[in-house]
C-alpha cells in the first residue's frame, strides 16, 4: 500500500517524509502562534496567519506536482479519470479558479495523445 500510495506522488519516501515533516512543523508553528496571541497581543497574530497561507500554498504545489505526475507517467486511465482527480483536488482548496490553468494541462495531454 505504501509503494502504491508513494507512485502515485512520485515521491520517495524520504521526499514524502521530508514534505510532510515541513508541513507539521508549519502547522505546529502557527497553532502556537494562534495560542501566544489569544494569551497576549506582543505575539504576533499575522505570523500565524502567513503560516496558515504558507501551508495552503504549499499543498497546492504538493498537488500540482501529484497530478502532473500521474498525468506524465500515465497513471490515469483515461480524461475523465484525470479530470476527476483534478476537480477533487481542486474542491479540497475550495479555489477551483486558482487552479483551472492544470485543466488545459489534462486537455493538452490528452490532444497530443
Amino acid at each position: 500500500m505504501m509503494k502504491e500510495h508513494l507512485n502515485r506522488h512520485g515521491l520517495s519516501f524520504r521526499e514524502h517524509f521530508g514534505n510532510n515533516w515541513s508541513l507539521t512543523v508549519m502547522a505546529l508553528k502557527s497553532a502556537f502562534y494562534t495560542f501566544g496571541h489569544g494569551l497576549t497581543p506582543k505575539i504576533s497574530g499575522m505570523r500565524a496567519s502567513e503560516l496558515h497561507n504558507e501551508i495552503w500554498v504549499e499543498g497546492r504545489k504538493s498537488s500540482l506536482h501529484d497530478l502532473n505526475h500521474r498525468l506524465k507517467n500515465g497513471l490515469y486511465a483515461n480524461k475523465q479519470a484525470a479530470l476527476n482527480d483534478y476537480q477533487a483536488y481542486a474542491a479540497v482548496y475550495n479555489e477551483e479558479p486558482l487552479m483551472t490553468e492544470f485543466a488545459k494541462h489534462i486537455e493538452k495531454h490528452y490532444s497530443d495523445s
